[in-house]
């Protein structure tokens, strides 16, 4: 006939408890994602974002002298970013699509400080991810 003693058994279900509390701990670590980002068109945009001044001026943004302005006149060229869930523009992209030249992050620096307001639409601010164009 074995005794177990009272403490020892106390002990044993504390570390049990514990354990299980811990493992579930870990579980809900390990299933939390990080946020999609839903890749959309540009007429598709509008129904997430809007752009904190009403419109992104990409000639405003991009160039400040006039010689260049003139050079690129017409120029078209290939834009990616990301809207994040706090309305902040991230990874963007930007590609003239004449030469392939990807512009650097020096001369999109102000474009990427574009702010957005989400819609009534998107309650839940879903990120998204855009591919589209502009003309110069």
């Amino acid at each position: 006939m074995s005794v177990i003693c009272p403490k020892l058994k106390n002990v044993s279900l504390a570390y049990l408890l514990f354990m299980s509390t811990s493992l579930l701990g870990c579980t809900n670590i390990i299933n939390q994602q990080a946020p999609r980002i839903l890749d959309i068109d540009s007429t598709s945009f509008a129904k997430y974002w809007v752009a904190k001044d009403k419109l992104i001026h990409w000639q405003k943004s991009l160039h400040t002298n006039a010689e260049i302005d003139a050079e690129l006149a017409g120029t078209q060229y290939l834009v990616s970013f990301v809207v994040d869930s706090d309305g902040q523009m991230q990874q963007l992209e930007i590609i003239n699509s004449t030469t392939g030249e990807l512009l650097d992050k020096a001369r999109t620096a102000k474009a990427s400080e574009q702010q957005f307001h989400p819609t009534v639409q998107n309650s839940t601010h879903q990120a998204v991810r855009i591919n589209t164009s502009f003309r110069l």
